[in-house]
């Protein structure tokens, strides 16, 4: 796909960063919203379908979704975001609303711990950014003890020196806490001029990493378009990091072309951070590697007073800070509940899942709940205890998961009752009345598919899946799904051209091995499956024994063999 580019690999792009004087970067870098997803900010193809889809039901359409789709003239256009966000919030007070609300329970990813490591050795101190999202500043702060400056402002960014050593983001469109943001078309069509100014300044100095921006804005892709042009601009050239199978938007494909812009396929923000602060030869702060350890330090540095006090608050709260360290002193040598213990237990659970051992997850995730119980954490024990074959214990657990999210209790339950259509349908449309939105009905409704494939029940299958798509039209499961029962209905042609079609924007391993055993594709199912064992072995052998899409494979020597090299405890 990428052929007629230049490109290079990542481990050049790494020596390069690496390969500097005095201790000077020779990259600043461009990071756009795809580095956040990970983080658990919305990514903006969710935010597209949600308004594709809210836009139908206000057109009272009578036909397909599909079909009044493909009759808009912003559908896949490159600016479809723009133009989307400004016709469904129309006043920017209701656009910043919107922004706030998507990135409120974002937490900085391993990717911006990384990275914040790597600022912090001064590998990159300049960082430019259209994103609204503060996961940068917050993880240089929280992870690396490193202050950058944050500009938001065009009248601001005049007084930032470029010689300065300090780190420094600066907010291209500005932040979502000021009235001068830019989300439209219009909004974004230019950068102010001391953006720009600036921009060029930098420009100068070094060459250009860009990471997680699809190059989709113009007022961005103008100015660098400009600067390439400019003799002496980014000596060290641009490295454009892309998604592997990702195709360029047209406004990146024109910059594409030029001499010093090379494209570096990855496999992702995080995955390509964590490459680079290897190859760097860097190791994880102490706030990450041992966080006992540095709060203590943060501790003894920051909130005991430097004299003696007299105040009668400072001294109570002092006290009670003593008592809690005297207690945990007291912990580690004899134990203690562990709804008082200071221990990540849902990091450990996590850990032990994805290492295979199911047994010791189930015991840790049983004292995250213990410790802070919460839907995430419910929703997973009910997933190890399913995968477990403890079907009571998870359909237990998926009562108490009611409390905190009855959509995930319900979905849950479902899932666990997969055996039993009545039951497993009466479930799933529980879930479905408490969805919060048409994500979470299309999920619902698909489980609905799901069961009635296992129980061979075809006809009502394909309709639970086409239901699912009026919801998300690029609900991948569901799709593989409606294939399958096409198939089981005799129409398999109509099905194999779904597939293909669809096949491109599949990115998710186990969908892929899916896709291809749907297809018929023995080698390539087993090249994906293979791949989604890697990253989550318990759940893939699980949904592969009961999944109705590799029915045709469950008795296949070359997948008995693949399996046996995954064990779980």
């Amino acid at each position: 796909m990428l052929g007629k580019y230049n490109y290079k690999e990542g481990g050049l792009l790494v020596n390069l960063i690496k390969r500097r004087i005095d201790k000077t970067p020779n990259f600043a870098l461009l990071l756009g919203a795809g580095a956040s997803v990970s983080s658990g900010v919305k990514p903006s193809n969710e935010m597209i379908n949600e308004w594709r889809q809210q836009l139908f039901k206000e057109s009272k359409f009578k036909k397909r979704f599909e079909e009044w789709l493909s009759e808009q003239n912003w559908y896949n256009d490159d600016e479809e975001y723009s133009i989307l966000f400004e016709r469904i919030y129309d006043q920017p007070a209701q656009r910043r609303n919107y922004i706030e609300e998507c990135i409120k329970n974002a937490g900085p990813s391993w990717g911006y711990i990384y990275l914040s490591s790597i600022i912090s050795q001064g590998f990159f101190n300049v960082v430019f950014t259209p994103n609204f999202d503060d996961l940068l500043n917050e993880a240089c702060f929280s992870y690396a003890n490193c202050r950058p400056i944050v500009c938001a402002h065009d009248s601001a960014v005049s007084t930032i020196r470029v010689t300065s050593t300090r780190p420094k983001i600066i907010k291209l469109h500005g932040d979502f806490l000021y009235d001068n943001i830019k989300n439209t078309v219009r909004e974004t069509e230019d950068l102010e001029k001391n953006m720009r100014d600036k921009f060029e300044q930098f420009a100068k100095e070094y060459g250009l990493v860009v990471i997680g921006y699809r190059g989709n804005d113009r007022s961005i892709m103008d100015v660098l378009d400009s600067l390439l042009r400019k003799e002496g601009c980014f000596p060290h050239g641009i490295y454009w990091c892309m998604k592997k199978g990702s195709k360029p938007c047209r406004k990146l494909d024109r910059l594409l072309s030029r001499e010093r812009v090379f494209i570096v396929e990855i496999d992702g923000f995080d995955e390509f951070m964590a490459d680079l602060h290897e190859g760097l030869d860097l190791t994880l702060p102490d706030a990450v590697k041992n966080p006992y350890r540095a709060t203590t330090e943060r501790l003894n540095r920051s909130i005991l007073p430097a004299q003696q006090t007299n105040h009668e608050v400072i001294r109570k709260d002092v006290a009670e800070l003593q008592a809690q360290i005297k207690q945990y002193e007291s912990f580690v040598n004899t134990g203690v509940s562990p709804r008082d213990a200071p221990v990540p237990y849902e990091f450990l659970a996590e850990n032990e899942y994805k290492a295979g051992r199911l047994k010791n997850a189930i015991e840790y995730f049983m004292k995250a709940v213990i410790q802070r119980p919460n839907a995430k954490v419910l929703s997973r024990l009910t997933d190890c205890y399913r995968f477990a074959g403890q079907n009571e214990k998870a359909l237990e657990t998926a009562e108490n998961l009611k409390v905190y999210s009855r959509y995930l209790g319900f979905r849950n339950a479902g899932y666990v009752n997969l055996e039993s259509l009545e039951l497993s349908l009466q479930n799933l449309d529980e879930a479905i009345k408490y969805a919060e939105d048409d994500w979470d009905k299309s999920i619902a409704l698909n489980g609905k598919s799901n069961t009635a494939l296992v129980h061979n029940k075809n006809q009502e299958a394909l309709a639970f899946a086409e239901e699912a798509l009026k919801f998300w039209s690029d609900n991948s499961t569901a799709i593989v799904n409606k294939c399958t029962a096409l198939k089981r209905l005799g129409k398999g042609g109509e099905a194999k051209e779904i597939l293909e079609k669809t096949l491109p924007n599949v990115h998710n391993e186990y969908l892929l091995a899916c896709f291809h055993s749907a297809l018929g594709s023995k080698e390539a199912m087993l090249e994906h499956l293979e791949k989604a064992l890697q990253t989550d072995r318990i759940s893939t052998i699980y949904d592969f024994k009961k999944d109705p899409d590799f029915i045709d494979w469950q008795n296949d020597p070359d997948v008995k063999h693949l399996l046996d090299k995954y064990p779980q405890t």
